[in-house]
């Protein structure tokens, strides 16, 4: 089995003239911004065959979660710990 490698995203902030539809929730965005990202290899290393990416388009809250779903594993240097948790 090949080694896989880690699938890079790069993020473009853009505003909706027209209608365009989430790839998550598959709501409209229209007259707001939104955030598009483009996947350029996959976790295997082999590049889109129909176009030079794959898209993605998040809404603001959807790539807000993005973010802080993204920082799951993250260790803050502080290491501090809540009063609530025993």
């Amino acid at each position: 089995m090949p080694s896989t490698i880690e699938v890079d995203i790069e993020w473009t902030e853009c505003y909706a003239w027209w209608p365009i539809r989430s790839s998550w929730s598959k709501k409209h965005i229209w007259f707001e911004k939104y955030y598009r990202g483009e996947i350029f290899y996959d976790a295997m290393g082999r590049p889109p065959i129909k176009e030079s990416s794959w898209k993605l388009i998040y809404t603001k809250n959807e790539y807000l979660m993005y973010l802080l779903k993204k920082d799951d594993h993250y260790d803050h240097p502080l290491a501090f710990k809540s009063s609530r948790v025993r």
